[in-house]
């Protein structure tokens, strides 16, 4: 799991063993949506009506519309965890009792 915060134009940086473990590389574009107040990123849609954003540089923009909806901005710390075996990262926003329990390995 790592932590992460938006940059001032809603990007986020992938740290490269996430996009590595899910084969995203650089230039393709993914899809990114919300579900149960999280954003969900694939690139293996079963909706090609989703959200579309470009892969680029280790970065991804999140979709203001997204943005909007699950209130974060770049103060909002975020919570990144993949799931390799169902072909997705999972973007939550990071509340403090997660950061307790990362530090007692809960």
């Amino acid at each position: 799991m790592y932590v992460k915060k938006l940059t001032k134009n809603g990007q986020i940086l992938l740290p490269a063993a996430i996009y590595r473990v899910l084969g995203i590389k650089d230039g393709e574009f993914v899809f990114i949506y919300e579900e149960d107040n999280q954003l969900v990123v694939s690139n293996l849609p079963e909706d090609d009506h989703l959200n579309k954003c470009i892969f680029r540089n280790g970065k991804l923009s999140i979709p203001m519309e997204l943005r909007n909806i699950l209130k974060i901005d770049t103060n909002t710390l975020l919570l990144l965890q993949a799931y390799p075996e169902k072909g997705f990262i999972k973007i939550m926003k990071f509340i403090e009792n997660q950061a307790h329990n990362l530090e007692h390995g809960l």
